[in-house]
């Protein structure tokens, strides 16, 4: 059998080399379906398949707080929360609670900013993870006064301290805190996601403890060996019931939820490399059709080999063999080729998602062709191979070859059958190419809708900058931390403000567009108070007096914020958007009505409503605007704020003038993630963008291969009906009605694969539906102009045959065989 098989193979590379022309074709339009395929796999690989490499991932669960009647599904854990669930759930082992903090660390002249995390110890359990170097977190470092200890990342490792064994027991400076590093994380691990390059112990005062209404933790845990995800969920209802009923101020309609980590994580890539795994599917199929359709046309012209192959004793499934093992040598070319494809697409796709954003984005950085791409790229193409020549190796080897032996190719009922099979592959090219081009216009459409959309704010010419005070300095509740923190952002706000370039400058807690947010629950005074737990809900915003001008955010109504608003002796006093003046207040008497904040009917808790402001996008520019509130910094005074500038001219040319100045207020607080605000809104859109880009390369890969095949097919049966034309014009028949045969014929073909890829795509396109904006997904200015184009190109893709058909010699015809 070996030595069969080697023959097979010897003979196949000796018939591609005897055709140089097809097989480059054929090559070609597999190395792009294959390498299109293999460009996704890596990228779904490394997000949705293995995002954690850890070892029984779908044993790890995210559990969240939720409550539905307030709105949200996945909120955060509080301190007290969080305790209760460790010491009741038993089907959930290691439960561990974390949360992201801002690290500066000083060492020498100049002062870094690290993402951090702080974390409890029994993550490491959670997920089995060991140090390179030290040791992990254990229980007794989560006790006060014992937390001054750290682990670090490879990175940090190799960056700051130059990959030294000797760095375990050093001392760093954090946050003007003197710790020890105790251990060093290997190379890529990442968890919790968005750790960061700092793991610190995780300690709760009693004061946090106490505060059961403060939920900003995020928590997991490894499901117990023998337990059910149902024996955890209903041990974490029956908690969540008896918290309601003991801490109902806290705690009322809250409850318990859990997912996997792997589905919580991959939630916001999932519906984007979904449509894009479904889309390289069709264009390998296309690929598939096309090559197809070549080995068919190829088969005819070989009929009388294999007639005589048969003949001299062949058997019908040895000469199927050696077809198939053609095929499949022609895909593993493809295949080595479009290994090479996948390489330059992965690094357009990494390309086209901002820093920013693929820190959000678990194993994002191990995106890329590795053995798991090969190994995937290597059974598409032998399967590929199989698929796409098992039918013309049937076709070939189809009725006896006596049959064969006599056929003139223009009658037989097998060429006939052949012709059928050519004339499906053609409509299912079309039938392909029109859903493709469907869905990366639809794509298109909403991503022009996006761009469209007003923000509400003015994006050019501003620069910002993140800022996190740390230390003992800034870092409390006490009056002198409140105060050392307004004084630095004002003065900031000063120095910065007076930069030559600089029309205006300002801070604010969070900006538009970052993915991040922060709310609070309010009521209306003097309207009536819902029910516990289901207060709206705003977002809230801090700023200094000059940022809604910066942001040229318009006044609708009232003033804006002003000095008078920072005196601790005024009644507090806010901004509210559109979105919240409307929803309580429709008839426009928004101005001087009061918001209880607080919780508790005091006074000190009402903020009165001075001025309404216009809407602005904040979560994304396709979200639905939310009430927004915005209050003077005085008045909450945020350790972690953004400095923003508008500028004159390019706001990047800022960056250094403003880590200047604010390292001449403390060198010990760095600025960091300098961006412009176009930036921002950029990123906002990278997932529609490179999905859309990608889409818009396979619509085109399509309309490529679904012309080459509409155009290879009806020159072939130009070429087959040379004999027949020469009888019809021998016959008197005209150029013009030889012409409009020909092509009718394959615009026939052509109108049945836009008839069925139309239908297809009504149904298919609804899975597209939460990944597009302003446009429906069976919008029919898409759909009908996006089958006129394919229209147009088989048009032309028959013509040209068709024209050549109409330049035939009948007396040359008449001889034809």
């Amino acid at each position: 059998v070996m030595g069969t098989l080697l023959q097979d193979i010897r003979y196949g590379f000796r018939m591609m080399w005897k055709k140089p022309g097809f097989t480059l074709v054929a090559v070609l339009a597999l190395a792009l379906g294959i390498g299109a395929n293999t460009t996704v796999f890596s990228v779904v690989d490394a997000l949705l398949l293995r995002p954690f490499n850890v070892r029984e991932p779908e044993r790890l669960f995210m559990v969240y707080e939720q409550n539905l009647k307030a709105g949200f599904e996945r909120g955060s854990v509080s301190v007290s929360n969080f305790l209760d669930a460790r010491a009741d759930v038993k089907s959930l082992e290691h439960l561990a609670a974390w949360d992201n903090v801002s690290l500066n660390m000083s060492e020498g002249d100049k002062a870094e900013r690290l993402l951090g995390t702080e974390v409890s110890p029994e993550m490491f359990a959670a997920v089995d993870a060991t140090a390179l170097l030290g040791r992990v977190l254990g229980a007794g470092d989560a006790e006060l006064g014992k937390q001054d200890v750290v682990v670090i990342s490879h990175g940090l490792w190799q960056r700051r301290f130059g990959g030294e064994e000797s760095v375990v027991g050093r001392e760093v400076n954090l946050n003007g805190t003197v710790h020890t590093i105790v251990g060093v994380m290997p190379r890529g691990f990442a968890l919790p996601p968005s750790s960061g390059d700092v793991w610190k112990p995780l300690v709760f005062t009693p004061q946090q403890i106490e505060r059961r209404g403060a939920h900003y933790l995020r928590m997991m845990g490894r499901l117990r060996e023998g337990a059910t995800p149902e024996q955890a969920r209903a041990e974490l209802d029956a908690l969540a019931a008896r918290l309601q009923a003991q801490y109902p101020n806290s705690n009322a309609g809250r409850t318990f939820r859990i997912e996997t980590m792997v589905e919580s994580y991959t939630r916001g890539p999932r519906p984007f490399l979904t449509v894009l795994l479904g889309a390289v599917g069709f264009v390998l199929l296309l690929a598939c059709a096309n090559v197809a359709n070549l080995l068919l046309v190829r088969a005819s012209s070989r009929h009388k080999e294999v007639a005589i192959r048969m003949a001299l004793g062949a058997s019908r499934w040895r000469l199927i063999r050696q077809m198939l093992t053609e095929s499949v040598l022609l895909a593993l070319l493809g295949g080595l080729l479009g290994l090479l494809v996948a390489v330059w697409g992965v690094d357009l796709m990494r390309a086209g998602i901002p820093a920013n954003l693929a820190r959000t984005m678990p194993n994002w950085d191990n995106v890329g062709v590795n053995a798991s791409a090969f190994y995937f790229a290597l059974a598409v193409s032998v399967l590929t191979g199989l698929l796409f020549g098992l039918a013309p190796a049937l076709q070939a080897t189809r009725g006896g070859f006596n049959e064969s032996l006599k056929e003139g190719g223009r009658t037989s009922g097998s060429g006939m059958s052949r012709n059928r099979l050519r004339s499906a592959l053609v409509v299912s090219e079309v039938t392909l190419s029109l859903v493709l081009l469907i869905g990366a216009g639809l794509m298109i459409r909403s991503f022009v809708r996006l761009l469209e959309t007003e923000p509400g704010f003015d994006q050019s010419n501003v620069m910002l900058a993140d800022i996190q005070l740390a230390g003992p300095r800034y870092e409390g509740e006490a009056p002198e931390q409140e105060q050392a923190r307004g004084d630095f952002y004002r003065r900031l706000v000063e120095r910065v403000g007076a930069l030559a370039g600089v029309e205006s400058a300002a801070v604010i807690n969070i900006v538009p567009l970052s993915r991040n947010n922060t709310n609070s629950s309010y009521v209306v005074v003097g309207q009536p108070v819902p029910p516990k737990a289901q207060e709206p809900m705003a977002n809230w915003r801090v700023i200094t007096p000059d940022y809604l001008a910066l942001m040229k955010i318009p006044l609708r109504r009232g003033r804006h914020l002003d000095a008078r608003d920072d005196r601790t002796d005024a009644r507090p006093a806010l901004l509210v958007n559109e979105a919240l003046a409307q929803k309580h207040f429709p008839n426009g008497d928004a101005l001087g009505q009061r918001l209880n904040f607080g919780g508790e009917p005091e006074e000190k808790n009402f903020w009165e409503i001075v001025g309404v402001v216009g809407n602005i996008k904040h979560e994304s520019l396709s979200e639905v605007v939310e009430p927004e509130v915005y209050v003077p910094y005085a008045r909450s005074a945020w350790s972690g704020m953004t400095i923003a500038a508008r500028t004159t001219g390019d706001p990047a040319q800022l960056y250094a003038a403003v880590e200047a100045e604010t390292a001449a207020l403390d060198r010990d607080q760095p600025m960091f993630n300098p961006r412009t605000l176009e930036q921002v809104v950029a990123e906002s859109l990278a997932p529609q963008r490179v999905t859309m880009g990608m889409l818009g390369v396979f619509a085109v890969i399509a309309l490529l291969l679904a012309a080459i095949g509409i155009y290879a097919v009806m020159s072939y049966s130009v070429a087959q009906r040379t004999h027949e034309i020469g009888i019809r014009m021998a016959l008197g028949a005209q150029p013009t009605s030889i012409l409009k045969m020909i092509v009718g014929q394959g615009m026939l073909l052509a109108g049945i694969g836009i008839a069925i890829g139309l239908l297809a795509a009504f149904f298919l396109m609804q899975g597209m539906t939460r990944i597009l904006y302003g446009v429906s997904a069976t919008d029919p200015a898409t759909f009908v102009g996006i089958s006129l184009a394919l229209a147009l190109v088989a048009l032309a893709a028959n013509f040209f045959p068709a024209r050549r058909a109409t330049k035939v010699d009948p007396m040359v015809a008449l001889r034809y065989e």
